[in-house]
Formats: structure tokens, C-alpha cells, sequence
């Protein structure tokens, strides 16, 4: 199958705190990211997540923290998928740089 994706991917292990449209506050691991968005693995499912969430991507390499918000597009037994809609555009492209990502 082809790629469809707009954005190449790069995979990481970064800690996330997140909080759904409730404002309840979750915590997780982004496993991969791009431009346009990224996937959050989380040690239970979040069948009850709609709707946008805020995070804040800790970029311990840069002793950064990344902010972003997104959409929820897709949901897993162990994770969310996100579609960005407003992010820290310079704190992304220095973590997708420092990871090989050609911007």
C-alpha cells in the first residue's frame, strides 16, 4: 500500500501530558510525531477521549517543553492518534530536525 501520510514520520519515546475537552489531565508516550500530528501510546484505553486535546511534549534533549493541539482521529485499545490544529511550530521542527526529518 502506498503512503498516504502528507508528513514523514519519526519515531520517538517522548513523556506527554495531555488533558481532553473535560480538562481531566492524562499522561502517556508519543511514539511517533510529524509536521502534521502524532501518536500517543497510554497504558489504558481512552474509549471516553472525544473531541481535541492540549499537550505538552517534554523534549528532554532540548530541555524543552513542545506544546500542541489537536484533534483526535483515531483511537486504540493502547493509544490515541492526533491531528495537529495549532503547535509550537519552531520547538517541532527543531525535535523533527535533531531526528532526521527533512522539513
Amino acid at each position: 500500500m502506498e503512503e498516504q501520510r502528507l508528513h514523514k514520520r519519526a519515531r520517538v519515546d517522548m513523556k506527554v501530558a495531555f488533558r481532553d475537552d473535560g480538562y481531566a489531565y492524562k499522561m502517556g508516550r508519543v511514539n511517533n510525531i510529524s509536521k502534521g500530528g502524532m501518536y500517543i501510546s497510554t497504558d489504558t484505553p481512552l474509549q471516553d477521549l472525544t473531541g481535541y486535546i492540549i499537550a505538552s511534549l517534554d523534549a528532554e534533549e532540548f530541555g524543552k517543553i513542545i506544546w500542541a493541539q489537536g484533534r483526535v482521529i483515531r483511537k486504540t485499545d493502547c493509544g490515541i492518534a492526533v491531528s495537529f490544529t495549532r503547535a509550537d511550530e519552531k520547538g517541532l521542527n527543531i525535535l523533527l530536525s535533531f531526528q532526521g526529518v527533512a522539513l
